[in-house]
C-alpha cells in the first residue's frame, strides 16, 4: 500500500508519466482516498505550470534572486511559527526557484 510519503516521492515522475502502469494505477488509487495528498498533488502541477510559463516568458523582468535574499527566506520559512506556505518552501529547495519565488512576491 503506497504511503503518502511515498506519492509524494513518486510526484515527479507521475507529473512526467515515467511511472509503469501499476504505479500510476497505485498513485491515482492512493490520490482518490487521501484528500491532503490530492490537495498537494494540485498544488503541484499549478507550480509546474507556473514554473513553464515563467520560463516561456524570458522578458518578463524577474532576473535573479539575490543569494542573499533567497536565504533569508529559507530561514524564516524553518523557523518554529512560519506562515509560509509548506509547498513555497519545498519550491525554495528546488532548482528554479527564483523565477517562481519573484512571481509568489509580486
Amino acid at each position: 500500500m503506497l504511503t503518502c510519503r511515498g506519492l509524494v516521492a513518486r510526484l515527479t515522475d507521475l507529473s512526467c508519466g515515467d511511472l509503469t502502469l501499476s504505479e500510476e494505477r497505485e498513485s491515482k488509487r492512493h490520490l482518490a482516498r487521501c484528500e491532503s495528498c490530492a490537495s498537494y498533488w494540485r498544488t503541484y502541477r499549478t507550480t509546474v505550470a507556473l514554473e513553464r510559463q515563467a520560463y516561456r516568458e524570458p522578458d518578463a523582468g524577474w532576473g535573479e534572486m539575490p543569494a542573499e535574499l533567497a536565504r533569508r527566506i529559507l530561514a524564516a520559512a524553518r523557523s518554529p511559527g512560519s506562515s509560509l506556505p509548506r509547498h513555497l518552501v519545498h519550491l525554495l529547495s528546488g532548482i528554479a526557484a527564483g523565477p517562481l519565488l519573484a512571481f509568489y512576491l509580486r
